[in-house]
């Protein structure tokens, strides 16, 4: 059989189950990686920046669910199962990019994530964080031109205060400052509209 598929097509692991026998535990972790698929991949999403590196994430825990040979009988949450592996491999790969997890995340789509859990966010707190998220994002837009690109740089690119220092031309010490800066005035700004 000669197949021609991209890694980030759903149809290559529709391919790679026919290519290769499948046992009942494959079929069983395949039908469950299909089904969760589109959460799965907003879950690694939340990690990493662009949806061609989540895909390529799926992709290896695909690969690698099918290599464990894991017995489903051993798993008390399957979904949950698949869920911790995608988000262990994708803190992985920024690691090893050596990238800081954090992000700017809509808070609607957390508390959808969270359906899992016992706590949901009500529609009150997920507008009041929206609210907070606009006000943060206009402290950003206040800072001086060299401040904000190094704050931006740092906590939505994920580069490290070396890397930026590095674009932008500057010391190491003065990215840190932009960013004590940059971190004082976002928390001044939420505190006034706070209080």
């Amino acid at each position: 059989m000669d197949y021609k598929y991209g890694k980030n097509d759903n149809s290559y692991h529709y391919c790679l189950c026919r290519c290769k026998r499948m046992t009942v535990r494959d079929r069983f972790w395949d039908g469950i990686y299909q089904q969760y698929h589109g959460r799965l991949l907003r879950q690694v999403q939340k990690y990493l920046p662009t949806r061609e590196e989540s895909q390529d994430v799926l992709h290896d825990l695909y690969v690698q669910l099918r290599h464990r040979d894991v017995d489903p009988k051993e798993v008390e949450n399957p979904p949950a199962y698949l869920m911790r592996m995608a988000t262990n491999l994708a803190i992985d790969v920024l690691r090893r990019n050596k990238r800081n997890p954090l992000e700017f995340t809509d808070p609607a789509d957390i508390s959808e994530l969270q359906g899992s859990s016992n706590h949901y966010a009500t529609p009150e707190q997920i507008s009041s964080d929206r609210q907070r998220l606009d006000i943060i994002a206009s402290a950003i837009q206040d800072l001086p031109p060299r401040c904000r690109e190094a704050f931006l740089l740092c906590k939505r690119d994920h580069l490290t205060p070396g890397e930026t220092a590095q674009k932008l031309g500057v010391s190491r010490n003065m990215v840190e400052k932009h960013l004590r800066i940059a971190l004082k005035h976002c928390r001044e700004v939420l505190a006034r509209h706070e209080n």
